[in-house]
């Protein structure tokens, strides 16, 4: 038995939560899974939908795919090297287009290293990894018009061309929340970039770029850089910024960003606020500024270890003719 290997019994406990036709399926770049392609797991969607797919993660990438029928996608987290919580540490990563065309589907902890197109309604996309570096393409595009849950992600575009998160005219109820948000790529594009009347929700994410919003509700944000447009309909609550980006009153403006964040850290976790800081207890309702809130039980989680159980230690050991295996399982929120 591979000490590589990301599934384990426990995962299975999810069968219980599906219909009697519901299935779960396995993805892996080793034997012992139902596929080693992603994308031909996906491809099956006549005989999969509404089913899970759980994704191992691997030394090569998975090529991209377009979902067509419902489905639940979850990987093993990123960043796993840096943090603990997974005893193999390669992600599952994805390194060309994805298009969700299928309402209703989830996916969780994956790592997009290319364009995500949504174009359903009813899709939640949570902690996840979303960035790219090449030309002429956002990590995401949402065109879909109605119910979008972008939540607890990572996503960060280095390339000078197009900025991170691109939401289409008229989306209604689009809820962007706990994520961390960076265009980093100059200042020709913008972390956030809405069409009009997109109506919903962005708060509690840590943003580096540009920022053009109307209609949302935007509280208790952290904008490390750059300027926010509300375009007139957008009335910022709690929020912080590093400069006059928002007006005065219940935003804090001029913030020396080094005081509100931790002082060190992994990828993600540098982005924890520092306790009794610019971002502890001053967000609208009294609860923090930033990604890591957890009031309402979405704050955003290191690596995106998705919410089912892992193993976190994994050892093997061979003595004559007895393999003794050591294997510790934790569940997540």
């Amino acid at each position: 038995m591979s000490s590589k290997f990301f599934f384990t019994a426990a995962l299975f406990l999810l069968i219980a939560a599906h219909s009697a036709q519901a299935k779960i399926w396995t993805v892996a770049q080793r034997p012992g899974a139902n596929f080693s392609a992603l994308s031909t797991a996906v491809g099956s969607a006549s005989v999969l939908a509404g089913d899970t797919i759980l994704v191992s993660g691997g030394s090569l990438s998975y090529v991209g795919f377009t979902i067509s029928k419902r489905l639940t996608i979850i990987g093993p987290g990123y960043f796993l090297g840096e943090n603990p919580g997974q005893a193999d540490t390669n992600s599952a990563r994805i390194n060309s287009t994805v298009n969700v065309n299928a309402q209703g589907t989830i996916l969780m902890g994956l790592y997009f290293a290319s364009s995500i197109y949504v174009n359903a309604d009813n899709v939640t996309i949570s902690r996840c990894r979303m960035g790219t570096s090449g030309v002429g393409t956002y990590p995401l595009y949402v065109y879909a018009k109605d119910s979008v849950i972008i939540r607890q992600c990572y996503i960060h575009q280095a390339s000078s061309y197009y900025g991170a998160v691109s939401v289409a005219t008229g989306n209604t109820q689009f809820l962007l929340q706990n994520n961390y948000i960076e265009y980093a790529g100059g200042s020709s594009y913008t972390a956030i970039d809405f069409g009009a009347s997109v109506t919903g929700d962005v708060s509690n994410n840590v943003i580096t770029g540009d920022i053009n919003i109307n209609t949302v509700s935007y509280n208790n944000n952290i904008q490390r850089s750059g300027t926010f447009n509300g375009n007139g309909s957008v009335t910022p609550l709690n929020n912080i910024g590093n400069g006059a980006q928002y007006p005065a009153g219940t935003n804090q403006q001029g913030v020396t960003m080094t005081t509100v964040f931790a002082p060190s850290g992994t990828s993600d976790s540098k982005w924890q606020i520092q306790a009794l800081g610019p971002a502890d207890n001053t967000g609208f309702g009294g609860v923090d500024c930033g990604m890591f809130e957890n009031g309402v039980g979405h704050g955003y989680v290191l690596s995106g270890i998705p919410s089912i159980p892992s193993i976190y230690l994994f050892n093997a050991a061979v003595g004559g003719s007895t393999i003794t295996i050591d294997v510790n399982v934790k569940s997540n929120n």
